[in-house]
């Protein structure tokens, strides 16, 4: 069986993301654990000081984000090396991939979103409500784009061509081999 080319282009692309996701998770702890007294006006961070459920599931977020992307890291690893466990692993990073967002978007939305929406409305104008409002576009198209790539890598691990190619073997086919 051939690889298909598939394969090996979400194998490339889950190594890339796994790096970027390694590095944005890097600044996310940064930004996190930035003691709040130096003068940098950040609503958001603001807004999770000031919840201590909402602040424990961002950091709960992002240890589940290292796993992830490390799973994600490891199947693209997987993927190129055309090993079956590579193939289990991207399905399994795509389905946890696609909860995470929908369960991110509904606590974002009513922890973040709504609370900074009702801030920004009370911002006079000048660059505090624009980094409000960027922040909340940024929400916004996280949000929207975010499950794309785990969608897609679900669907190319299904199709025909992808399973065959990551099929081990049965021993009767192994057996013809040898004996030509």
């Amino acid at each position: 069986m051939h690889r298909p080319a598939s394969v090996t282009v979400l194998g490339i692309l889950n190594i890339v993301f796994a790096a970027l996701g390694l590095m944005g998770i890097a600044v996310s702890i940064a930004m996190m654990f930035m003691p709040p007294g130096l003068n940098v006006k950040n609503p958001v961070l603001d807004l999770i000081r000031q919840n201590p459920g909402y602040a424990m599931y961002q950091n709960v977020s992002m240890v589940l984000g290292g796993v992830l992307t490390l799973v994600l890291g490891l199947a693209g690893i997987g993927l190129l090396l055309l090993r079956p466990w590579g193939r289990l692993l991207s399905i399994a990073y795509a389905v946890f991939g696609i909860i995470s967002v929908i369960v991110n978007a509904a606590v974002n939305y009513c922890f973040l979103l709504a609370p900074m929406m009702d801030k920004q409305a009370a911002l006079p104008p000048g660059p505090e409500k624009m980094a409000a409002m960027g922040g909340i576009m940024g929400m916004v198209l996280g949000t929207c784009v975010g499950p794309v790539y785990p969608v897609v890598l679900l669907v190319f691990m299904y199709r025909a061509n992808v399973r065959a190619a990551f099929r081990t073997p049965n021993s009767a086919d192994q057996i013809r081999r040898v004996s030509y």
